[in-house]
């Protein structure tokens, strides 16, 4: 089947990505460009190329416009000077219905038609009545966005525990699923909730990034609970195992327990501190 080259161009920080046709412009990424879409004309920037077959493009493909010019700079910079105000007065009408949320951003559509305000908020929130009054004071479209606490990060920035900038705010777009089953899969219970989470509060999207390799490991160690034989030690449960070390601690029907090194052959092994490991 044959395939559609794209460019995927995002218009938010905080909003999702879409796929446009880059035919007939020499782009690179990271360009900004002005594109038309369902809703009206927008300006985004080229985060990526690719290839898609046409039975995933989930509406037709629009065409880029043009590449932004003085003028268009111009009128964005005008844009960018109105936040503040913007932001002030749809502040004042939340606290004003008492509406259990933040706002935290404001973008105006690049036709100068719309407005969207970007919030968070720990539950569901009814503001029908605060887009009627926006509506009226901006005489533009208003819309509301929920961002959820990661995509306020991603936004925002920051430092992480680690010392440097935050994943998601420089070069993690795809987030994946973080749950929380990764915690006992890495042993990390004992590291408490607190440690665990990022400056979202939620989990550490780091947890993820080697997670595949724990699997690996662990499907290749005995379950904690079964009985093995093994020729130093004779039989025994398998009460605990270090899965980054390959070892097993077995507890014999004496009571006694011994620490027992397993090879490891998954590819990449970096070796460890086990004496019989492969890599030693």
């Amino acid at each position: 089947m044959s395939q559609v080259r794209v460019a995927e161009i995002q218009f938010h920080p905080w909003d999702r990505s879409y796929f446009f046709d880059p035919v007939g412009f020499d782009l690179k990424l990271g360009d900004r460009v002005v594109v038309e879409t369902q809703i009206g004309q927008e300006v985004g920037k080229v985060i990526v190329f690719g290839e898609v077959a046409p039975h995933e493009l989930e509406t037709p493909l629009q065409p880029i416009l043009r590449m932004l010019s003085v003028d268009d700079l111009e009128k964005i910079k005008r844009q960018a000077e109105g936040k503040a105000d913007a932001l002030k007065v749809a502040r004042q009408h939340a606290s004003q219905y008492q509406l259990p949320m933040k706002l935290i951003d404001v973008v105006f559509s690049f036709d100068d038609r719309r407005m969207t305000f970007a919030f968070t908020a720990n539950m569901r929130v009814d503001f029908r009545d605060l887009v009627k009054v926006l509506t009226a004071h901006f005489r533009r479209q208003i819309r509301l966005q929920q961002l959820g606490s990661r995509d306020v990060v991603a936004e925002m920035g920051g430092i992480g525990p680690c010392g440097r900038e935050t994943c998601c705010s420089t070069w993690l777009k795809d987030l994946g699923n973080v749950s929380s089953e990764l915690i006992p899969l890495q042993q990390l219970e004992h590291r408490g909730a607190d440690r665990l989470s990022g400056l979202c509060g939620r989990l550490k999207c780091c947890l993820a990034y080697e997670s595949e390799g724990y699997r690996m490991c662990s499907a290749k160690m005995p379950a904690v609970g079964t009985f093995i034989k093994t020729k130093s030690f004779g039989a025994g449960e398998v009460v605990h195992r270090n899965i980054l070390t390959h070892v097993i601690t077995l507890r014999n029907e004496n009571g006694e327990t011994h620490d027992i090194a397993l090879g490891c052959d998954r590819v990449g092994c970096t070796g460890c501190s086990a004496k019989n490991c492969c890599s030693k």
